[in-house]
């Protein structure tokens, strides 16, 4: 279901877009570090996404309840092996400028599953909505998301500091009823 469509349904919705405020990939047992790069490698290597949004930035005493719908979206530049991806809400604190092959969160609850990619230049979109929620109504828990191929599947993402497609991350978040009623009409 489309955003439009969702906001033309009720006037009481209110959406909000979210950019990353840190994205990398890493290689399991690799100390490099990749939190400049402009891809996030999926796959190669068993290497696996991180991508993080700051939730203080929606209206002030946001509740989980209030939270109608989030959608990631990630945008695939390059596929080198078809295949499907899972996404994960990442367990554990990290930084882009730090995180690496030894310091990384593993995988925590699944978002979304078996999400088949097999075509570079579309953008992939999964409800995220029950990883907000928690992350909402436990301050401090939200350590972004976690992106890993399944098999042989072999991906690159964009980052934010793509300059190529420049399709970073995004996040869209669908609020119930954030303001107070007004007088009652005539």
């Amino acid at each position: 279901m489309g955003l439009a469509f969702l906001l033309a349904l009720s006037p009481a919705l209110f959406a909000q877009t979210l950019s990353p405020v840190q994205d990398a990939y890493v290689f399991p047992g690799n100390p490099n570090l990749f939190g400049s790069a402009v891809n996030i490698s999926v796959g190669s290597n068993q290497s696996f996404g991180l991508i993080q949004f700051d939730l203080s930035v929606l209206p002030s005493g946001t509740t989980a309840s209030q939270i109608q719908k989030a959608l990631l979206t990630v945008y695939v530049n390059k596929v080198n092996t078809a295949g499907t991806i899972n996404v994960f809400a990442a367990n554990g604190a990290w930084t882009e400028a730090s995180v690496s092959g030894f310091n990384a969160p593993a995988p925590g609850a699944a978002v979304a599953t078996n999400i088949p990619v097999s075509l570079a230049g579309q953008f992939i979109t999964v409800d995220a909505t029950s990883a907000v929620q928690f992350w909402l109504n436990s301050p401090g828990s939200n350590a972004g998301f976690l992106i890993a191929a399944n098999g042989s599947a072999n991906i690159q993402l964009d980052t934010k500091e793509s300059t190529n497609t420049s399709h970073a991350a995004k996040l869209s978040i669908i609020l119930t009823n954030t303001g107070t009623a007004g007088a009652t009409g005539a």
